[in-house]
């Protein structure tokens, strides 16, 4: 039986800019010594309420700066609301910053191993999944070369694929759908097709609203922070699309 995943209630976060000054050495010195803490406030997210049941999928859309990336964060853990809650029941996977992680100076077969064990897998479990990974990355050619002879992309890819296998109830998406080209792209969907039969869920913000109409059951539009509407997807879409005309 299906239970709520995620559950978000007036969520609001703030953050505290600091304010830019000159880079003179006079000026150093008197902003140490007397504007230390002159900031101005940036409300990123405001009163952003919404339920994920398990199996769903979220999309989440609207313009740059709107809030997406830092809801993600919070959904993460990374960072804190300021006021209202956020609860996350299950275990998650955030891939957030693809290509983050990797160590330039190891091998591709090295970084599988010291990556995994970083967002929480077993040496076993690598173990017996290595030759998956290598191959969903399209990286046999390159299994003892250094990371930092890759090109980004194939960076990315191993990144990818890495939590792609990590077993567990939410992946957490930040517009990655453009890693790679297309079949890769189709690889990385079919992932996730995967993962939603199996009773699994997956948060997706994106600018790619095919993508989002493509894999997600509902739809969260922000904009500047506010939460604009929150429904099925095609619904939301639509409202989108029609105020962006």
């Amino acid at each position: 039986m299906a239970h709520t995943l995620i559950d978000v209630s007036h969520l609001t976060k703030d953050f505290r800019l600091e304010r830019a000054t000159p880079s003179s050495l006079f000026s150093r010195i008197r902003k140490v010594l007397w504007l230390r803490g002159q900031t101005r406030p940036l409300r990123a997210l405001s009163d952003v309420t919404f339920q994920l049941e398990q199996g769903q999928s979220l999309g989440l859309i609207g313009d740059n700066g709107a809030g997406k990336s830092t809801l993600l964060r919070i959904l993460s853990g990374i960072y804190r609301p300021t006021a209202g809650s956020c609860n996350v029941y299950g275990r998650l996977t955030p891939v957030l910053e693809l290509g983050v992680g990797m160590h330039h100076d190891l091998s591709v077969r090295e970084n599988v191993f010291l990556y995994g064990a970083m967002i929480g897998f077993r040496r076993p479990e690598l173990v017996r999944l290595f030759d998956q990974i290598i191959a969903f990355a399209e990286l046999e050619e390159f299994v003892e070369v250094k990371a930092k002879e890759l090109s980004t992309g194939m960076r990315q890819r191993l990144t990818f694929s890495i939590n792609a296998h990590l077993e567990t109830d939410l992946i957490l998406l930040d517009e990655i759908l453009a890693v790679g080209d297309r079949s890769f792209r189709e690889k990385c969907y079919g992932v996730f097709k995967e993962r939603q039969r199996e009773g699994k869920s997956l948060v997706l913000a994106s600018h790619d609203l095919g993508a989002v109409e493509e894999v997600c059951d509902c739809c969260l539009l922000l904009e500047r922070g506010q939460q604009r509407a929150f429904g099925p997807t095609a619904e939301v879409l639509a409202e989108y699309e029609s105020n962006s005309q």
